[in-house]
């Protein structure tokens, strides 16, 4: 029979307890246990409740063929498991795939066959957990009639760490719902001036609380990209407004209900209060394995068929505090938020009618827009009607436009502080310039995020409808053409073929024309008989030796000239296509209208055409 003097059982205490040390007492095992178990539990506590689960650096896992077999290697790097435990692993670990297979189908015969899927494939996950063992064993005094054996305990307790093998994915629901949020985060548009009735707050809510339920779906179920399960719902719309205090209880949700219902639990979860003696702890995600073993396996002679598929997708990490410092700072500057398309101006009369909308493409990435001629504009019951577009001051191309009824009396009718919406087509509304363009669809497509842009590339814009309770509010009237863009001298020749002296005037400002048509150019004119509508074809085209600008056509007689005189001609110049001088530099005629802002009479900025008129009669004898 043998005693020792001192139990060296494993005291347990509670984790809410720590030592309260005073003069003259006498400190036995559980004092101490009791002290060390309290700093582990708060320590463990904040790394799972506040930091997470995951791998903190290192911890690469790669597959290499050795002989017939394939060695897996795990690089070192530090943990910190479901628990909140972190585990230093200090030297590479390697495993042989081929020698594991063989270990678990000699433990259960048909493992192997049981786990291949319909083309043969394994799927075999790495994972790690923390671990602990006893060490430096010391004597203890003792019954002189002891083994020496029973007069040694370990001293110390070594964090350590076990890397395996398994055919099973760890359960992690924690890191599954915690990327689910961020992804429904994502789908959150903040709009200006959207109603509070508006708000899809409750739709958002009731999908943070539906995360609830699918914690056990694993990663495979993660949304989006398409939509939450079972739900239509493509985005999320609050206002931004009211941003901050939806954030506000939504958050509260999720703290409240949702984290506190997955698990592991994160106030006491198996093995944290009883460190030193803890049950297993579930372990966290390195790496899935994809490959194929010989067919049949045979245990004598493992073989690994092929290369063997490394995988870190669906793996937990943890962030650095630094580098999530930084990532504040570049969400600041250089991450890309999501922008207004435009910034709208409601010009409303005091009867409450729409008059206009002017329209500023203000978006990074924009730039110049042409938009198609109608552009729908919708109140906020629904009620919608066309607007004609126009460009500020010219186009088709333009950061600014203006959206006006497209007859006098098909204006909508709004009340005061009505919000309007306007919807830009994702397949009509061009972005770039004349030479080269795409629709906003596709610029959507290739990054620009855009606000309240649907799966179609189709954007949203919103507007406030203000009555002036003064006057009546007059909208500026569009610029109105008063420019003459060329003199027409038109004659007949004696053979009744008309010849018409045109004198084109670029530069009508100033005391002298410097724009000058590039002599060398077949001038881009088509001629078209008024009755008919029919082409009348050029015969000749010559430019004044003299005067620059002053050119003269001579066309074929209208309609063989069998009809009566005069002859009425409709010219269309493409200006886009006529060449222009200004001071030393060769541009296009189109282009100098853009940039000098000027608004020729006949000019037609969406198709980049000035129509020009002439009458041609035959002089009596």
């Amino acid at each position: 029979m043998t005693q020792t003097c001192i139990s060296t059982s494993t005291v347990t205490s509670s984790p809410d307890q720590r030592v309260a040390y005073a003069h003259g007492m006498v400190l036995g095992v559980d004092d101490l246990v009791t002290e060390q178990n309290y700093w582990l539990y708060h320590r463990y506590l904040a790394q799972r409740g506040l930091a997470g689960m995951g791998t903190v650096y290192g911890l690469q896992v790669t597959a290499s063929a050795v002989d017939r077999d394939a060695e897996v290697r795990v690089s070192p790097g530090l943990l910190v498991d479901q628990f909140g435990r972190d585990a230093v692993i200090r030297c590479p670990q390697c495993a042989r795939l081929g020698q594991w297979l063989t270990a678990r189908e000699l433990a259960q015969p048909g493992t192997i066959g049981e786990h291949r899927d319909p083309s043969g494939v394994l799927t075999v996950y790495v994972v790690a957990r923390y671990d602990q063992c006893l060490d430096t064993f010391v004597p203890l005094p003792g019954s002189p009639c002891s083994t020496s054996d029973e007069l040694m305990t370990p001293s110390r307790i070594r964090d350590s760490w076990e890397v395996d093998l398994s055919f099973d994915r760890p359960a992690m629901p924690r890191w599954d719902t915690d990327r689910r949020l961020a992804r429904l985060l994502s789908l959150v548009d903040a709009v200006p001036g959207l109603p509070e009735a508006d708000s899809d707050e409750p739709e958002l809510i009731a999908a943070v609380l539906d995360l609830i339920n699918q914690a056990d779906d694993g990663p495979g179920e993660l949304w989006p990209p398409t939509s939450p399960p079972d739900s239509a719902q493509l985005r999320f719309t609050i206002p931004a407004e009211a941003a901050p205090d939806v954030l506000d209880r939504l958050f509260v949700v999720w703290v409240t209900q949702v984290r506190p219902v997955l698990l592991p639990d994160l106030t006491s979860p198996p093995g944290i209060v009883t460190p030193s003696d803890p049950a297993p702890v579930p372990e966290i995600l390195l790496a899935t394995l994809t490959f194929s073993a010989a067919d049949p396996f045979d245990v004598a002679s493992p073989e690994i068929a092929g290369p063997v598929d490394v995988d870190d997708a669906g793996r937990p990490y943890l962030l650095h505090s630094q580098l999530l410092q930084l990532l504040g700072v570049l969400e600041d500057d250089e991450v890309v938020r999501p922008q207004e398309i435009a910034q709208l101006s409601a010009q409303v009369t005091t009867e409450g009618q729409l008059a206009a909308i002017s329209v500023w493409f203000s978006a990074d990435g924009i730039g110049q827009v042409d938009l198609p001629e109608r552009v729908m504009v919708t109140l906020s019951d629904g009620t919608g009607r066309e607007y004609r577009s126009s460009p500020v001051p010219s186009g088709p191309f333009s950061a600014r436009w203006r959206l006006i009824p497209v007859t006098p009396t098909s204006f909508l009718t709004v009340t005061d502080g009505e919000l309007v919406r306007v919807t830009f087509s994702g397949a009509d509304t061009q972005i770039g310039t004349t030479a080269e363009s795409r629709a906003l669809r596709q610029v959507i497509d290739d990054g620009l995020v855009l606000v309240n842009a649907d799966a179609e590339g189709n954007v949203a814009a919103y507007a406030t409808a203000w009555i002036d309770q003064v006057g009546t509010v007059v909208p500026p009237a569009s610029p109105q053409a008063s420019v003459e863009f060329a003199t027409l001298t038109p004659s007949v020749r004696e053979n009744k073929v008309p010849e018409l002296e045109i004198w084109f005037h670029p530069q009508p400002r100033g005391p002298v024309d410097d724009v000058l048509l590039f002599p060398d150019q077949d001038l881009a004119v088509e001629v078209f008989d008024e009755q008919t509508g029919n082409a009348v074809p050029i015969q000749q085209t010559t430019r004044h030796p003299t005067y620059t600008n002053v050119w003269t056509i001579v066309t074929d007689a209208p309609r063989d000239g069998r009809q009566p005189w005069p002859a009425y001609l409709r010219l269309r110049f493409i200006v886009d296509k006529i060449v222009v001088e200004v001071r030393g530099n060769q541009l296009t005629l189109g282009d100098w209208i853009d940039k000098a802002e000027i608004l020729f009479i006949g000019w037609d900025p969406r198709e980049r055409i000035v129509t020009g008129f002439s009458r041609h009669t035959v002089q009596a004898r």
